[in-house]
């Protein structure tokens, strides 16, 4: 899966959590996998980790999973945009109501390549409505359940008719017939409320919806009762007759409405929503007061015609509402979309609207729906949107974003016969800055950088910060080749002068990649690929250059990867072998050591160079394993030779850096020590200076000195080849010091290298330091460091790596042969005192 996007700010997260949104992405070859955002993952109770889909539509309610699942599908066959809620289970067993917004996204050739999308989480929205049909439906019982009854009095206002209907429960007719009403049981404090139907019952007047309290079986019971007088034809007052109703449900109903009715208002207001209506064929629209409360606009001045509330929309928001209400018309149900509306302080803020429509006798006749404020949550997506496609500390596009952009340059360069060129740019010395001034000058140093290249190339091109310290620059215009290399070397030249930090002066500079367009790439991987293969070819050949794309390259990257492919099962399939050059005293004559080299016989090709083997694995991490066989396989070897009975010598194996940071390295040799038996004073760890440019001094020193105080020897290879610094001979346990072959080709004829040799030598000795002089091929080259107080010599004046069995011959061999008459002292401790010694305590 290509990498995700990256993960947005504190502020973003925030806003994105308070919104209840999430975004998520699943590629077209991996349909059943999504990487999901820290946001989604939250919402949904999983790992940010990508997780399987099917896990996640197993929680969905009802028939959830079936429709998202033809919706997902259909979008990656033919990219329909899909919108969908479903009912999803919570693992800690909440019920929530999400809404899925999954896109298509095509490569430059229109194949759809993956599904982007957003999740929204509903939840409160639809419980806030399921709230208020809950609502709706109580009074409703209340009402079907309210309880009435017809009476009858004579002229003493008694009653002599009572038919109860279903009060019958709560009143006992026999205690009523017979009684006036305020003969009956009532509450102290419902007395005076009865007074006013005494005083118009016995004043002969008619009465309407008058509420007092009476006591029955069942407890207070509050009524309402309304009368007329009865009169005879000649005038004479019969009575009343009326009608009575048990409101006690209705009036606590009545009350329930009110308190939710007050908290739903809260809600609207909480949630910033109102709602609306509309009648086919009327001049206005009707808003709730909650609308107008969102809005800010005025009720007795506001404009309520149809015309005037369309026109508050944006042209292309009012067309979508116009949609919306088409298709409630066309298909029913209720749909929503998400519309700006310019409110009365003449801002436009974002909506979520609703509609659905308003029947009469199976036929729309209206539309009613709800409004809420979402600004906030889209200005939360427009801030993720810019997130995703910025680099959020040099400002700069970022990899998706240029990555986008390059596709589209790249289609208009097939389609359009138009050119562009592509520019990698890599800092060559940033880590060093990093490691001498901390993070925070790197971070400086990156927007500096950023700078450099927007002030060389002004809004002509794109410009992106990749990751770390690689940038990209994408001109969108016809180039020759000489022309690309001159722009090229322009910026190198911009990025090598000093760059000002707060904590200080640096250099950095710079190598490019450069890969011509469509000349040298027809897709957006091909053209990151090859301009890729352009800068690595640049780096090995020195950094500090700008390389053009060959298609020599792509051959050279596709013979290295086979090869690290063959390398990973070289081990398995028996294809390593181990040689070894002996270490010479030049004082003694004595074999002091061998140093260990790794050699490989591929199965077909035969015997690879460690120069072609070991670059490659270096750079796809299998030299950890070749180390970790190389360095068993010594120490097993002088083992092997110390219980023959041969002198004790001192195994020298080289380590990568890689091996520093892959594993933990100590304990590692430890552990090879204690399964081969090896004493740890026999074995010498060989270290390139190029250690101290992939790890921090903290970290080397650390287990540098935990590798010497188990008895290990330390040299320090190759001296004076790369980044050679007085500093580390002088912090860490180095017990040795090889000089590198180049300083002892031609010291027999050439002065100024011996000079320089000499220099060196002398250091060595004044550090207390051994002096191994590596690569000596003359008799005359020894001679000169024989002279010049070199302590030992390694190289093919003696021999050249030999088998393990060819070995010990080659060590008698050489201690056979005659001495010098003038011997010097030799630092190198002689192996079998140093085991002696070591055996002894």
């Amino acid at each position: 899966m290509n990498a995700p996007l990256p993960e947005p700010s504190g502020h973003a997260s925030r806003a994105m959590r308070i919104a209840g949104v999430g975004y998520w992405v699943v590629e077209a070859r991996d349909p059943s996998t999504s990487w999901v955002s820290p946001e989604f993952a939250a919402l949904i109770g999983v790992s940010s980790a990508p997780v399987r889909i099917d896990m996640v539509r197993s929680r969905y309610q009802g028939d959830g999973a079936v429709r998202m699942e033809e919706a997902f599908q259909r979008c990656l066959s033919d990219g329909t945009a899909y919108a969908m809620n479903v009912v999803y289970l919570h693992p800690d067993g909440r019920v929530l109501s999400l809404r899925f917004h999954g896109e298509a996204e095509r490569d430059a050739s229109g194949a759809i390549v993956r599904v982007i999308g957003i999740v929204t989480d509903e939840t409160s929205e639809t419980q806030a409505l399921e709230k208020v049909a809950a609502s709706e439906q109580r009074l409703a019982d209340f009402l079907d359940t309210a309880t009435d009854w017809c009476w009858q009095t004579d002229a003493a206002h008694r009653f002599e008719k009572f038919d109860a209907g279903s009060a019958a429960q709560s009143i006992d007719i026999r205690l009523v017939i017979g009684k006036r009403r305020w003969d009956l049981d009532i509450p102290a404090s419902s007395r005076p409320e009865l007074e006013a139907v005494r005083e118009a019952m016995e004043a002969r007047r008619p009465f309407r919806n008058l509420d007092y309290t009476v006591n029955t079986r069942m407890g207070p019971r509050r009524v309402r009762t309304s009368g007329k007088p009865m009169f005879d034809a000649d005038g004479t007052f019969r009575g009343y007759r009326g009608t009575t109703s048990d409101i006690t449900e209705l009036r606590e109903t009545e009350r329930l409405l009110l308190k939710r009715s007050v908290a739903l208002a809260e809600a609207h207001r909480l949630g910033r929503m109102g709602s609306w209506s509309y009648l086919l064929g009327d001049a206005s629209v009707t808003w709730s007061e909650e609308l107008f409360s969102v809005t800010g606009f005025d009720p007795a001045t506001f404009d309520s015609s149809r015309e005037a509330v369309l026109a508050l929309f944006l042209p292309e928001d009012r067309q979508k509402l116009l949609d919306v209400q088409r298709a409630v018309l066309n298909d029913g149900g209720a749909h929503s979309c998400d519309v700006r509306l310019r409110c009365a302080d003449g801002c436009i803020r974002d909506f979520a609207l609703t509609c659905k429509g308003e029947e009469l006798g199976g036929k729309v006749v209206g539309f009613v729906g709800t409004v809420q404020d979402v600004t906030e949550r889209k200005q939360a997506q427009r801030q993720l949107e810019e997130l995703a496609y910025a680099d959020p500390l040099t400002g700069l596009a970022n990899r998706a974003m240029f990555k986008q952009a390059l596709t589209k340059v790249i289609g208009k360069t097939l389609f359009e016969s138009r050119f562009a060129t592509l520019y990698l740019v890599d800092l060559d010395r940033f880590k060093e800055v990093n490691d001498a001034f901390g993070h925070a000058a790197g971070d400086e140093l990156l927007c500096r950088v950023a700078a450099i290249l927007r002030r060389e190339f002004g809004e002509t091109a794109l410009i992106a910060r990749l990751g770390g310290d690689e940038f990209a620059v994408l001109i969108e215009r016809a180039h020759q080749h000489e022309d690309a290399r001159l722009i090229a070397d322009d910026l190198i030249h911009a990025l090598s002068g000093p760059i000002d930090l707060t904590s200080g002066e640096t250099f950095v500079g710079a190598t490019i990649g450069v890969a011509m367009l469509p000349e040298h790439a027809t897709s957006t991987d091909q053209a990151m690929r090859h301009a890729d293969l352009a800068l690595y070819t640049g780096k090995e050949a020195g950094r500090g250059r700008s390389v053009l794309f060959e298609p020599a390259f792509a051959a050279a990257a596709e013979q290295r990867l086979l090869l690290a492919r063959d390398l990973r099962h070289a081990i398995e399939d028996q294809e390593l072998h181990a040689v070894y050059q002996p270490q010479v005293c030049i004082s003694s004559g004595r074999v002091i050591g061998f140093e260990a080299l790794l050699r490989w016989t591929h199965r077909e090709r035969g015997a690879i160079s460690p120069a072609v083997f070991i670059p490659v694995a270096e750079n796809s991490g299998i030299i950890v394993d070749l180390g970790l066989w190389i360095l068993r396989e010594a120490c097993r070897q002088a083992k092997t030779w110390l219980d023959q009975g041969l002198p004790p010598r001192t195994m020298s194996v080289n380590v990568s850096p890689a091996q520093f940071w892959a594993m933990d390295f100590e304990t590692a040799v430890a552990a090879v020590l204690a399964e081969t038996g090896l004493p740890a004073e026999l074995l010498c760890l060989e270290l390139t200076e190029s250690l101290f440019v992939d790890q921090s001094e903290e970290r080397v020193s650390r287990t540098l000195s935990a590798l010497s105080r188990l008895g290990i020897k330390l040299a320090l290879d190759d001296f004076g080849s790369g980044y050679s610094s007085l500093g580390y001979l002088t912090r860490l346990p180095f017990h040795r010091l090889k000089v590198d072959r180049s300083f002892i080709d031609g010291i027999a004829s050439d002065p100024a290298k011996r000079k320089l040799l000499d220099g060196i030598i002398a250091l060595s000795r004044g550090l207390g330091l051994a002096t191994v002089a590596e690569g000596a091929e003359k008799r005359a080259e020894v001679d000169v460091l024989r002279d010049l107080g070199c302590d030992s010599v390694q190289g093919f004046v003696y021999s050249r790596p030999v088998g393990p069995d060819a070995a010990t011959a080659v060590a008698a061999s050489i201690e056979a042969e005659p001495l010098p008459v003038n011997r010097a002292p030799c630092l190198v401790p002689d192996a079998e005192t140093t085991a002696m010694t070591a055996a002894l305590g």
